[in-house]
């Protein structure tokens, strides 16, 4: 959008109007001779910053800060304008300054405040007694003191219409002493957020990175249209390096504008790489993006800058405070100011409640200041991905009951207690733990990796997110046959069978669940052989081979009930009254489906009784018994939501719609059919289609 003027440090100090006070010409006179009394006016300033040449977008914030001065009444109105180094404040508040320049009379007054400039913040004091004499002031009668300037910048300022441009603030203490009486537009521009100056009614206005459409359009002000026209795709792709900053675009138009024969193309292939992105975002002895966010960066204490360089390490996109800590080998509450302060400078941006991200360009810088501090990157990032899988096996505990594992992971210490909140929490961290299993894959770290494959099993069970499931359990497989972990391999490829076979890919499905009951079978692994078993059971059933799945279905039952396996005792039970009932024996279908609702219960597993529950109804329906089944699906409907699983929830809204179809109910029918479909056109799979048919064969 706009490039941020840098070095902004000194203090704007020409004024305009007429001179006040007797005069008296000596020397040489030509012309007539004029003795001027003693009538003074009132001098009219007009310090404004420069206006920016390049400027687009930022029209959304505008527009607001037009309303906001037409809604407010003749008191005095301030803006703080924060956001990270080179984002555009400066050149957003020139640009607010020049607009509304007419509707205040009486003048305007900038200084830059200095903040973050190579020298100390500016004096308080000599800002005033700048602004004094600025607006008419004798020096000789303009005190030394700070409380007795500000008190004479309260009396002259009294009833004037005044712009007042504070740029680089370094805080609240700092600024408000140099807001006038009344009636004025106070603009203050920081890194910083500085909360202090809500206690004085301020508006807030936090300045984010240009979207890629206005950096485009940004490149073609300093460009021009022809030479952006031509590599329309590159444009694209620099605006997307440089991440939105203002700065790092208009780095990069000028070494384009200085080098004529280059093109775009060169100029993205040099952004391309992340080492070389900071180094070619700069004018030789001029600006440098890294040198703006280097600015921030030395503001910090020891343990900010800390936190700063180990959080370049995170794996993933956005992150809360419990895994911060976790890089830093520090308590939750240890951290929480250090990232309040890198929130507060700009450094860090916080998306929601404690939930915070870096900026790419802020991230990239963050990374060379670890390096550059002897870091040891993969110690910190080893420490974010075991956080992670620790999590993930604590949220799976919980909403598996009774589930087993080969991984052995410590508790976490996650803030989560019921399975629907660490349904949630995994949901939430889905994409970290995906980019945190791709980066122990990326570091050879095998033990981790296959672990990531256990440990989000029931995220996908419930969720499905398909192509995360299929992708992070072939990358387990993968490091478990590395590890030479055939328990472990086995129990991935029946996961992998089993996400596919939910797919309809059948014939790949089979090949997954045969290596892993073959495997199972080697290792001389019980549990792991029934559940391999149960699988190829639940394909044959998908295949329309119901005695074969029957049989499949079984032999698993008695492995489970040899091993004392309760929860896959009742998942084989499940899957034989689902077949008894596909099978037409429907009392005997109600019969097992009942003891395996009993038997999650007593687990307890609410949301796998549930799931059972879907099943009983649609036996019951099938049995001539829909009012029967009502009452079941309703109660797990109510638990299916809780839990938040869509796949699961449309599965049930379907048998409900048979029951009420088959009560004579097509209204009711019909509801629920609809939202199952919309349920699972969201989720995505081969579900949709056929409801649909059934939906427009019901109307």
């Amino acid at each position: 959008m706009e490039f941020e003027q840098q070095g902004a440090s000194g203090i704007a100090n020409a004024s305009s109007g007429p001179v006040a006070g007797s005069l008296v010409q000596a020397g040489v006179v030509h012309g007539d001779v004029h003795v001027h009394g003693l009538h003074r006016t009132r001098p009219t300033p007009s310090q404004r910053p420069r206006a920016p040449r390049h400027f687009v977008n930022r029209v959304a914030e505008t527009e607001k800060f037009q309303d906001l001065l037409a809604a407010e009444d003749l008191g005095t109105t301030i803006v703080v304008i924060s956001g990270a180094g080179g984002v555009g404040k400066s050149a957003l508040a020139a640009r607010w300054v020049h607009l509304c320049h007419g509707h205040y009379p009486d003048g305007s007054l900038h200084a830059g405040l200095g903040a973050f400039s190579s020298s100390r913040p500016a004096s308080t004091s000599r800002v005033l007694a700048t602004f004094l004499r600025s607006l008419g002031c004798e020096p000789e009668d303009i005190p030394a003191d700070l409380d007795e300037l500000a008190a004479m910048y309260q009396a002259v300022t009294a009833g004037r219409r005044l712009v007042v441009c504070l740029d680089d603030a370094f805080s609240a203490a700092q600024v408000r002493p140099l807001i006038p009486a009344d009636s004025a537009l106070v603009m203050v521009t920081s890194r910083y957020r500085l909360p202090g100056l809500g206690l004085e009614g301020a508006h807030f206005v936090e300045l984010p990175p240009l979207h890629t459409a206005d950096s485009i359009e940004l490149l073609r002000s300093v460009l021009g249209e022809q030479r952006v026209g031509r590599e329309p795709g590159a444009a694209e792709r620099m605006a997307d390096l440089c991440a939105g900053f203002p700065v790092a675009l208009m780095v990069a138009a000028s070494r384009l504008t200085t080098h004529r024969k280059w093109t775009l193309r060169r100029m993205t292939a040099d952004l391309e790489d992340e080492r070389n992105r900071l180094p070619s975002l700069a004018l030789r002895g001029d600006v440098s993006v890294r040198a703006v966010f280097d600015l921030s960066y030395r503001k910090l204490s020891a343990e900010q800058a800390e936190l700063y360089r180990a959080l370049s390490c995170h794996p993933g996109t956005t992150f809360g405070a419990d895994v911060a800590a976790a890089a830093v080998g520090r308590a939750p509450e240890d951290v929480a100011d250090s990232l309040e302060v890198l929130v507060e400078a700009s450094l860090l941006d916080e998306v929601e409640d404690e939930r915070f991200r870096f900026h790419d360009l802020l991230r990239l810088h963050a990374a060379d200041c670890a390096a550059e501090s002897g870091l040891q990157r993969r110690e910190v990032l080893r420490r974010f991905v075991t956080w992670y899988l620790d999590g993930a096996y604590a949220a799976d505990r919980l909403v598996t009951p009774g589930r087993w594992y080969l991984g052995e992971r410590h508790d976490a210490g996650l803030p989560f207690t019921t399975a629907v909140e660490a349904l949630d929490w995994l949901e939430l961290e889905r994409l970290n733990l995906v980019l945190a299993q791709r980066e122990a894959r990326e570091q050879g770290w095998n033990d981790l990796t296959w672990c990531f494959g256990e440990a989000m099993w029931s995220l996908f069970v419930y969720r499905k997110h398909y192509g995360d499931w299929l992708e992070t359990t072939r990358f387990a497989v993968e490091a478990a046959e590395a590890e030479q972990h055939v328990h472990a391999e086995s129990r991935l490829r029946g996961q992998l069978g089993h996400a596919l076979s939910n797919l309809h890919r059948f014939d790949e499905a089979e090949h997954e669940l045969r290596a892993a009951a073959r495997l199972a079978e080697v290792a001389g692994d019980p549990r792991g052989q029934a559940t391999a078993t149960s699988r190829l059971g639940i394909l044959a059933r998908q295949r329309a081979q119901p005695e074969e799945a029957l049989e499949s279905f079984r032999r698993a039952l008695e492995i489970d009930l040899r091993v004392d396996d309760r929860r896959g005792a009742a998942l084989r039970l499940r899957r034989i009254g689902e077949t008894l009932s596909a099978m037409g024996r429907h009392g005997d279908a109600i019969a097992e489906l009942s003891k395996s609702v009993d038997l999650m219960l007593a687990l307890p597993d609410a949301g796998g009784a549930a799931r059972v529950s879907t099943r009983l109804g649609e036996a019951f329906t099938a049995a001539g018994r829909p009012r029967h089944a009502v009452a079941p699906l309703m109660e797990a409907l109510t638990v299916l939501r809780e839990i938040g699983s869509d796949f699961y929830v449309a599965e049930l809204l379907v048998a409900l719609a048979a029951a009420h179809q088959a009560a004579g109910e097509i209204a009711q029918a019909r509801t629920h059919l609809t939202e199952a479909c919309e349920l699972h056109e969201g989720i995505g799979g081969p579900h949709a289609e056929p409801l649909r048919r059934r939906l427009a064969e019901l109307e």
